[in-house]
């Protein structure tokens, strides 16, 4: 169907005017780089272990805590006790083994009311999950961990596969304006890339989005591509978490990609919290009301 040009007159006037509605930001340096916005497809990369679903269910609970989202979430590798166990102590900001049962029913409460998961006891089809997915109503996100969670079908190769999925999951988004998170892992030869001196000396180094299972495949289809790493083997850096922003597709309605070198940093605080140039986007009294595009990373201002 041919476009009519009229439809995007009010856009483009917005645009001249530079009035172009920004993505929701957390009040964070984050927001530099990365904005939520709704129904596009995301990826996030990273190493085995680094941490990179935990920090996604941070940054789910921190969009909930400020804009009341609804997630519907389905992690293939985790067991649901273990993902809502996490998004309790974050929202409450305290282990559960010292929660008292007034608390805990506080952070249930909170998961219940803008978190829902998905289990199978068999991998299911690209198509299945959709189906089941439309059925279950409207959210705000959808995150999946990982990206290889779902049955080939039969004579189907794995590069054919991974475009489908894509494809599928970019017109379910647009469709539903839901906006979808997915995990990925890194290639096994990107493990053997270390770092040959310095600090990391022998510590494999963050990934490039090529180094993705099934290639540049998945940079090429994201909206947002977002490489998480974390130096789990370093003594002195093991608590910080590098968020590299590798894309930002619109970049007139916020973010842009990360610095070479210069990622956000988020360091875990007493394993419940994490903090962004010092600040928690879940504390109470977090001020989202001020104006956001005031943060500004040209300088350097970078956190840590």
């Amino acid at each position: 169907m041919r476009v009519d040009h009229r439809q995007q007159d009010d856009y483009l006037e917005l645009l001249r005017q530079d009035k172009i509605p920004q993505g929701k930001g957390l009040g964070i340096a984050l927001d530099n780089n990365l904005r939520f916005k709704e129904g596009k497809l995301n990826m996030i990369l990273g190493h085995a272990n680094v941490g990179k679903t935990y920090w996604v269910l941070w940054y789910l609970t921190a969009l909930s805590v400020n804009y009341s989202h609804r997630n519907l979430i389905y992690a293939a590798e985790n067991t649901v006790h273990g993902l809502k166990r996490n998004i309790i102590e974050l929202f409450m900001n305290q282990k559960i083994t010292t929660m008292t049962p007034k608390q805990l029913e506080q952070g249930k409460e909170f998961v219940e009311n803008h978190f829902d998961f998905i289990e199978y006891e068999k991998l299911v089809t690209i198509d299945d999950f959709m189906k089941d997915v439309q059925k279950m109503g409207k959210y705000d996100v959808l995150m999946i961990d990982p990206h290889n969670s779902f049955a080939r079908p039969y004579g189907m190769n794995s590069h054919e596969h991974d475009y489908q999925t894509a494809a599928k999951l970019r017109l379910f988004a647009r469709k539903f304006k839901t906006t979808v998170y997915m995990c990925i892992h890194a290639a096994t030869e990107a493990l053997r890339k270390t770092h040959k001196s310095g600090d990391y000396e022998g510590l494999p180094v963050p990934p490039h989005a090529a180094d993705a299972e099934g290639g540049g495949k998945w940079v090429n289809r994201a909206d947002d591509f977002i490489v998480a790493h974390r130096y789990t083997q370093s003594a002195n850096a093991w608590m910080f978490t590098e968020i590299h922003v590798k894309k930002v597709k619109e970049t007139e309605t916020g973010g842009k990609p990360t610095y070479i070198n210069q990622p956000v940093l988020f360091k875990l605080e007493y394993g419940t919290a994490f903090t962004c140039d010092g600040v928690n986007a879940l504390a109470k009294g977090n001020n989202l009301n001020q104006n956001l595009s005031t943060f500004d990373n040209e300088g350097d201002n970078l956190p840590f």
